[in-house]
């Protein structure tokens, strides 16, 4: 039995002056999934995930979330997010700003130690001072902070070695196990193929597939997602 739509985007569209970035896009996220979503760089995944956190607004469409109009009190409450190119203060240290931002934090107090540890982050050092993986980390744990219900991770594991990647994959699933909806982006068509139960394909700014990664090999006779994904969006070398 299908679950239940968690986010649901309904013809979303978004211009910048006559640049179209989102085209009439439509997809669900259900609740309790690992959903992924695949493009080249400016297939426009960056701006949907603005546009479903009102950094930007649509240009028409409508955001739900558990089939409600998806309003910015339900964004603080419910949603973290971890951008791509995440930019902490240096002069902080990682406890210090966690606890900071904790206080922001309704209902229980965020275990600040906890989530340091998950992460691995020296809590005395200076984050200007930590590599990009470690930053990378740092945004991780920021947007686990208020033990949110949704997560958006855009690129997760930009700049992470393969040991760290792989332990934040297992962690991604024990977030899931423990009932956690999960949308994430990434060029690491492996790291997808381990986590995500359904993905969408977004190609020139519109939607070329969404569904079960299973039919997705199946429907291009391949054993990889990155062979599907070339076949998908027309590459000669797939």
């Amino acid at each position: 039995m299908e679950k239940e739509p968690l986010l649901q985007i309904n013809e979303v569209t978004r211009k910048f002056g006559e640049v179209c970035v989102l085209n009439r896009l439509s997809m669900a996220v259900q609740r309790g999934e690992i959903f992924g979503l695949l493009g080249l760089n400016g297939a426009g995944k960056t701006t949907l995930f603005k546009c479903i956190l009102k950094l930007i607004e649509t240009t028409e469409g409508a955001i739900l979330y558990a089939n409600k109009p998806l309003d910015v009190p339900i964004i603080h409450e419910k949603i973290g997010y971890l951008p791509e190119f995440y930019l902490p203060p240096g002069e902080l240290k990682a406890r210090e700003y966690l606890n900071l931002l904790g206080m922001a934090v309704s209902g229980p107090k965020p275990d600040v130690d906890a989530l340091l540890q998950k992460t691995d982050l020296d809590p005395h050092k200076l984050i200007g001072e930590y590599s990009r993986g470690m930053i990378q980390r740092l945004g991780l744990a920021i947007a686990l902070l208020k033990s949110p219900e949704f997560i958006i991770l855009d690129e997760p594991t930009l700049g992470l070695d393969p040991l760290v990647r792989v332990r934040l994959l297992d962690w991604l699933k024990e977030l899931n196990s423990q009932g956690k909806t999960i949308l994430l982006s990434s060029h690491d068509f492996a790291q997808v193929e381990k986590v995500c139960q359904r993905i969408a394909v977004l190609h020139n700014h519109q939607l070329r597939y969404i569904g079960p990664l299973t039919d997705f090999l199946e429907q291009h006779k391949v054993d990889s997602l990155e062979d599907a994904f070339l076949k998908e969006i027309g590459d000669i070398h797939a």
